[in-house]
């Protein structure tokens, strides 16, 4: 039933996402993602396996995503959790601290930096 919330709720925040980037209003964009973010978290509880409490990476990387942002960005689980995957929608000017922070508690390879193209999907023919 706590799945069932999410999903329902999310289907129309992704419509409400589309409608902000058209809009150009990518602050309620980053808005939507943390509120998905919150509600997956929360309701589908897929951040960590409830037979291995003791490993909760993912929502001690979500909790250090809020701590660094606060408001400038946003953060959410990201491919179902337990795969151990959050995204973040990083300022220019927090970049470096938040990969600072998020390697110094996870490793070197823990967090990468990738950049969407201004084109956006585009077909690739070959």
């Amino acid at each position: 039933i706590l799945r069932a919330f999410h999903f329902y709720d999310d289907d129309q925040r992704v419509v409400d996402q589309v409608a902000a980037l058209r809009e150009g209003d990518f602050d309620r964009f980053l808005e939507l993602i943390i509120e998905s973010g919150i509600s997956s978290w929360m309701l589908c509880q897929n951040c960590y396996s409830c037979s291995v409490v003791h490993e909760q990476g993912i929502s001690i990387a979500l909790a250090v995503s809020e701590d660094i942002l606060k408001g400038r960005g946003a953060w959410r689980v990201h491919g179902g959790g337990f795969a151990g995957t959050i995204q973040a929608f990083v300022p220019a000017a927090l970049l470096s601290t938040y990969i600072e922070r998020q390697q110094a508690i996870f490793g070197a390879d823990a967090c990468h930096q990738l950049m969407i193209r201004p084109v956006g999907a585009t077909q690739l023919i070959v």
